[in-house]
């Protein structure tokens, strides 16, 4: 029987501060380099969500639109990154949306970073992926990408396949037969490094089945206590947001 012999023990070492340790309404907004920099510095792993601009720059952003967390409006992928930085700053930061590259230099090899790419299922996601593998060059600290979009996964499967790939699911993934039975397709076509499965959806046969292999399980997102509790005992990590392994400031 052949042994699969990729390994990343890294993947599960840490818990994975969600977009950064961040506190909203502050500098520390969400997917800010004042968030990766406070998670780095608690000694916590990083998750971003990265999407690409409208000229194919990579920058860490997390909804599609700029209305919720900017003073802009519109989809990202319709702006250029030099319009985004210069007149766009993120929630009460302060500052404009970060870039890949610039999360990188902050993280500088010191802990795991988790990459989410974001894709739109109305486009093939070869330039995202292409952008993402581009920002990661030169760059030796440990990082992992991962998706909703298995086709996401299958490319870093098929064209980077050193980087940790993981495949997230949520509930549209458990909800029928049909969908079940789809899951298992995209997991043996784009063969995940690990999974990254929400924290509600917990404990559940599929991801019961996958860590019964020795296969990493990460769980998203841990908000409190309760949700950490079951975390600890069904995943191997979590990926959290205060006050949730942090605790309280009270």
């Amino acid at each position: 029987m052949a042994i699969n012999q990729r390994h990343f023990p890294w993947l599960t070492e840490y818990d994975i501060a969600h977009r950064g340790l961040f506190e909203a309404g502050t500098e520390r907004e969400e997917n800010t380099l004042a968030a990766v920099r406070a998670a780095i510095d608690a000694g916590y792993a990083v998750e971003i969500d990265v999407r690409p601009t409208v000229d194919d720059i990579i920058v860490v952003f997390h909804d599609e639109l700029l209305e919720r967390m900017t003073n802009g409006v519109g989809a990202v992928s319709t702006w250029g990154y030099r319009q985004l930085r210069d007149e766009f700053k993120v929630g009460n930061s302060g500052k404009p949306i970060p870039s890949l590259p610039d999360v990188l230099d902050e993280v500088d090899r010191k802990l795991p970073l988790f990459v989410e790419i974001k894709s739109s299922r109305r486009r093939m996601p070869q330039k995202v992926c292409a952008g993402v593998r581009h920002a990661f060059e030169g760059y030796g600290g440990h990082v992992a990408v991962m998706s909703f979009d298995p086709r996401v996964v299958t490319w870093f499967k098929d064209y980077m396949p050193k980087y940790a790939r993981g495949l997230v699911i949520g509930r549209e993934f458990l909800l029928s037969m049909k969908a079940r039975i789809a899951l298992m397709y995209w997991v043996q076509k784009c063969k995940p490094d690990f999974i990254a499965c929400d924290v509600n959806l917990l404990p559940n046969s599929f991801c019961t089945r996958w860590r019964s292999k020795g296969k990493p399980l990460l769980t998203w997102t841990v908000r409190d206590q309760k949700m950490e509790a079951i975390a600890r005992e069904h995943a191997d990590a979590i990926i959290f947001e205060k006050p949730a392994v942090v605790g309280s400031e009270d």
